[in-house]
């Protein structure tokens, strides 16, 4: 299973980088492919300096975490992800939350599930049917099944 990720998903990885995120994306995803379109690592640039101050990271200490993710992520860039792909994940997220609007795009361009811990955006999207999203706890499920067999 490949996925595409979340800024919130690495952004949890940041804070707790030994949690359980931490410990799917680095020692249980082993065989997956991780992406995420290229906006998601500006915006954590973005968000470098608030995530520094929560985690008291050094500034070498964050750039070294950051390079790690890059190591485990492929980030597609946003031209890549076609018009048409925004406009049908648009017509799902338009009421919902435009900024994770790329991110539905990349999802429904690749078929790989969204894994996001947005709430607000799981529950939105399952409620109009799109339900190729997945949150940790439901990631850690599957997980478990295809270690079973």
């Amino acid at each position: 299973m490949n996925l595409v990720v979340d800024t919130n998903i690495i952004i949890s990885l940041l804070i707790t980088p030994s949690g359980t995120i931490a410990d799917i994306v680095f020692n249980k995803l082993d065989k997956f492919v991780l992406i995420s379109p290229r906006f998601m690592f500006d915006e954590l640039l973005g968000k470098s300096e608030k995530i520094r101050k929560i985690t008291g990271y050094s500034t070498k200490d964050l750039r070294e975490l950051f390079y790690i993710i890059r190591e485990n992520i492929e980030f597609i860039d946003d031209e890549l992800i076609t018009f048409e792909n925004q406009k049908k994940a648009l017509q799902l997220i338009h009421d919902i939350d435009k900024k994770d609007l790329l991110f539905l795009a990349l999802s429904i361009q690749t078929g790989y599930p969204l894994w996001t811990g947005d709430l607000k955006l799981r529950k939105g999207l399952k409620k109009k049917g799109h339900t190729n999203i997945v949150d940790t706890n439901e990631l850690i499920i599957l997980l478990e099944k295809r270690r079973q067999y």
